[in-house]
């Protein structure tokens, strides 16, 4: 049965502004690579916006096919092109998206166990060698591992802005988020309160709306989806608005905008749930940007955020329908093992910033 289409206005549309950042910067001529379970291409709001990318898992030169759909969910939420009353619309709208499929598992309690700290290191190498300049990573790990840290420095070193979701119901510090230089996402409610399965710790940079989203289904429609996976492809497309605005900034730079220009907490200060707080990635835009390095400084949550609207016009039966993308909505998966640097290095960074 085809997916429903969603319409009208979305609340996290409205947190982060989207006709408004059109009007500053679609991240044109950025290329974003989606590490998840690849990226279905032929559906209308993204047919014009992917490239072919690679399949890790079956090592060849081909990230477009997508079996569970969580992928191109995830890349539509960086890319969707705009489609007349659609409730979706990607942050950075003219952004290449590069399907990495790192996963083709995603069902029941066994969801995503097949990504391991290899494929995402490997992901992350591919992504490098076909020239993206934002790297998101939709899964979390437990394992602190050396190949997957190497990869993470190594995009680091040829300034490719690196995203990392920092996983859904999870203990203790997930990589790659808690390397240093990835910017790591958790995910919040449209109340503007963090999502209470969403991870935190010291590896948490920002949060971005991650609850009830709209993102396309593979072929044609839209389905929910959710989690930390989603509030990175958030962030990714605003590190592609800044990288488009700004094209001679380092990753660190514009790594360094979007936490200086985070809405802040409820509390006021950096926290383990929050990090710095929502993105604002109008506020990152139009800033002044001559000291794009700066310390964050705390600001109210959205007013959108406490004003949601209603939710995307899903009819009952279409939801009913789409009941199997609850599993999309996990968006990450944590593996077992390691422990080890995060703390030294998120002390570090924090100090940085």
């Amino acid at each position: 049965m085809p997916a429903g289409r969603a319409t009208g206005a979305h609340w996290a549309l409205r947190w982060l502004d989207t006709d408004r950042l059109r009007q500053v910067s679609t991240g044109s001529g950025v290329r974003v690579a989606v590490l998840d379970s690849g990226v279905d291409a032929s559906h209308p709001q993204l047919a014009r916006a992917v490239d072919r990318g690679w399949d890790v898992v079956a090592d060849e030169a081909d990230g477009r096919t997508d079996c569970v759909g969580h992928g191109t969910a995830v890349a539509s939420l960086v890319a969707a092109r705009p489609d007349g009353d659609a409730a979706l619309v990607g942050v950075a709208p003219a952004a290449r998206i590069v399907p990495i499929r790192v996963s083709e598992d995603g069902s029941g309690a066994t969801a995503y166990r097949d990504v391991t700290p290899a494929r995402l290191a490997a992901g992350i190498r591919r992504a490098i060698a076909l020239d993206a300049d934002v790297i998101q990573v939709s899964f979390a790990v437990n394992s602190n591992n050396a190949a997957l840290r190497k990869a993470v420095a190594d995009a680091a070193k040829r300034q490719i802005v690196v995203v990392a979701a920092v996983g859904d119901r999870t203990a203790g510090p997930t990589y790659p988020a808690a390397y240093p230089g990835v910017v790591g996402v958790g995910a919040a409610e449209s109340s503007g309160h963090r999502w209470t399965d969403s991870g935190s710790g010291p590896h948490v940079d920002l949060v971005a709306p991650g609850v009830e989203l709209v993102g396309a289904a593979r072929i044609r429609g839209h389905v929910p989806v959710g989690g930390t996976a989603a509030a990175a492809a958030m962030v990714s497309g605003a590190a592609a608005l800044l990288k488009a605005r700004h094209p001679k900034w380092t990753a660190a730079q514009i790594a360094d905008r979007l936490l200086a220009t985070a809405d802040g907490t409820p509390g006021g200060a950096r926290n383990d749930g929050y990090g710095y707080g929502g993105v604002n990635p109008y506020r990152a835009l139009t800033e002044s940007a001559e000291a794009p390095g700066r310390s964050p400084a705390p600001h109210p949550v959205p007013a959108a955020a406490l004003n949601p609207t209603q939710r995307p016009g899903l009819s009952a039966a279409t939801r009913k329908a789409l009941l199997w993308a609850g599993a999309i909505g996990a968006g990450t998966l944590v593996l077992v093992v390691g422990y080890a640097a995060a703390t030294a290095f998120a002390r570090r960074r924090r100090a940085r910033a």
